[in-house]
């Protein structure tokens, strides 16, 4: 009951201080897009938004895409947009033991053993920033349609959690 007071709470503000932020962050824009793998939206992917300034107001955002290759970029709340800037981009999605999961839950389930595996669904040169080649730039008043194609082959080998091992 306390929890959905305090949800009920929180959009009751969101609707009658419609100019705040709740997040706390100011200057934020929407942004949003969706992610294809050779023209195939992909569900359940993460995309990181890396700025490329060093400026201390600006800040990192992520996002997950849903059945629809659709995602919504945070900063810090659901959804709250990011602050315009240019970006390096990266996108993955992967499985492995106990089904889709990000490395946050991969650490929150216990997951560190060596008999797990994970199988990286798209190529691994998008998990990387400075080999991803997609940079986005978003304008100051946000991007709705930001549009990441990814393309080639993706190496379904399983693989050890940090890749095989020397």
């Amino acid at each position: 009951m306390k929890k959905l007071l305090t949800i009920a709470s929180c959009l009751l503000a969101l609707f009658a201080l419609p100019g705040c932020n709740p997040s706390g962050l100011t200057g934020l824009v929407p942004a949003s897009g969706i992610v294809t793998f050779n023209d195939v939206p992909v569900e359940r992917a993460i995309i990181n938004f890396a700025p490329t300034s060093t400026s201390p107001d600006v800040r990192s955002a992520s996002a997950m895409t849903d059945s629809n290759g659709r995602f919504v970029v945070t900063t810090l709340n659901f959804g709250d947009g990011m602050y315009p800037g240019e970006y390096q981009v990266t996108v993955t999605k992967r499985t492995g033991t106990g089904g889709e999961f990000s490395p946050e839950e991969m650490r929150e389930r216990g997951m560190a053993g060596d008999d797990r595996q994970i199988i990286n669904h798209l190529p691994s040169k998008y998990g990387n920033r400075d080999t991803s080649g997609l940079t986005v730039s978003i304008p100051p008043r946000g991007n709705r349609n930001i549009e990441l194609k990814l393309e080639g082959e993706a190496d379904l080998t399983p693989q050890r959690p940090g890749g095989p091992r020397q």
